[in-house]
């Protein structure tokens, strides 16, 4: 191995720019990870192409958080990875210090960093990674669905906050990759009607290959009426993940009193509720989660043990997801392409 290698580097909004940099180096207590395959992030584009980075992050930095690869060199305190094993990345790294990390919440961590969002990610031949964030991967797990194990845990982490219990119905407001997950994951738990809604055909016609029972395109029809319509009192759960103000509102008059409503989506903007939209909390004694992360106690969580079994089962799919398989140095190009929406996609993997 020499010691460069390629990467995708962020200098600025909008300046990414493909270069041979340094392999980085690690220590004791790291591992080396030659990537295979990475998921561009829908949080990866403001970060790239509209707002910059927040916090103390500095440029120029490697971005890239959901991955899979090999390893290719170990710390000399590592114990329970070896040269060769397949592996796949937690990328959250969080203190261990906070209260919340005390209490096992890591995904709720004060002073947590992220790999490819505050330190350099896998947009890059290869990534050093902390032995706890690294999770061995099966033979019949190829590489190319471990790339979608760290979204689907996203997923996993939010729709089991409803506790949707066999016969339940759930709708799914946003079926971009989160909801698509968490189409398959409602139905894993047992719910026997998935009303999928969104304003693009393609991704209602996937999330039917994924699980959906019925299909609702919110721009021809009104989603609460048609809900309504269909279900009479509404569904059991709802499963917010468009991040919109629009659908967050929208899952207050969707649920049936006594619902369950979670929202995973985030939409940045001000959410003022209309009166009947507040009533419908009082009145239907709605129960309203929110979901952030996906990380608890044993680190990594749950959510990702079931994401790891699920899918290497094929009971969680992620190939039918992907849109657009690019090289490293189409990187900047397609970045700029889906913030302009020059380009109709829905996950966009990179294959190192």
């Amino acid at each position: 191995m020499n010691n460069k290698m390629k990467a995708a580097v962020l200098y600025g909004i909008g300046d990414i720019r493909n270069e041979m940099v340094d392999i980085p180096d690690i220590n004791e207590n790291e591992v080396l990870i030659n990537v295979k395959y990475v998921g561009i992030c829908g949080s990866d584009l403001p970060r790239a192409m509209i707002s910059g980075l927040s916090g103390n992050t500095k440029y120029p930095l490697i971005l890239g958080h959901e991955f899979s690869g090999k390893i290719v060199k170990v710390g000399e305190n590592v114990n329970r990875l070896m040269v060769g094993d397949r592996v796949a990345v937690s990328p959250l790294v969080p203190c261990g210090k906070c209260e919340y990390c005390k209490e096992g919440y890591y995904g709720l961590c004060e002073d947590y960093k992220i790999i490819g969002t505050r330190v350099n990610g896998a947009m890059a031949e290869y990534v050093k990674v902390p032995q706890d964030s690294v999770l061995k991967i099966p033979d019949s797990l190829d590489y190319e669905t471990a790339a979608g194990i760290e979204p689907a845990t996203i997923a996993y982490h939010g729709v089991a906050k409803t506790r949707i219990e066999p016969g339940n119905s759930v709708a799914v407001l946003g079926c971009g990759p989160i909801g698509q997950f968490a189409i398959q994951w409602a139905k894993i738990f047992g719910a026997s009607k998935i009303y999928a809604f969104d304003i693009f055909e393609d991704k209602l016609s996937l999330a039917k290959k994924l699980g959906a029972t019925d299909l609702i395109n919110s721009k021809n029809v009104d989603p609460i009426e048609k809900i309504h319509e269909l279900t009479g009192l509404g569904v059991d759960v709802v499963i917010e993940t468009a991040g919109s103000k629009y659908t967050q509102e929208q899952a207050l008059s969707i649920a049936r009193k006594h619902g369950r409503i979670v929202y995973i989506g985030i939409s940045h903007s001000e959410l003022p509720l209309k009166a009947k939209s507040a009533e419908n909390i009082l009145r239907g004694e709605l129960t309203i989660s929110g979901s952030w992360n996906s990380y608890t106690m044993p680190y990594p969580g749950q959510a990702w043990w079931a994401t790891l079994d699920f899918m290497s089962k094929g009971d969680i799919v992620f190939k039918p997801m992907i849109s657009h398989k690019i090289k490293l140095d189409e990187v900047g190009t397609y970045l700029e392409k889906m913030v302009k929406k020059d380009i109709n996609f829905n996950k966009v993997l990179i294959e190192i």
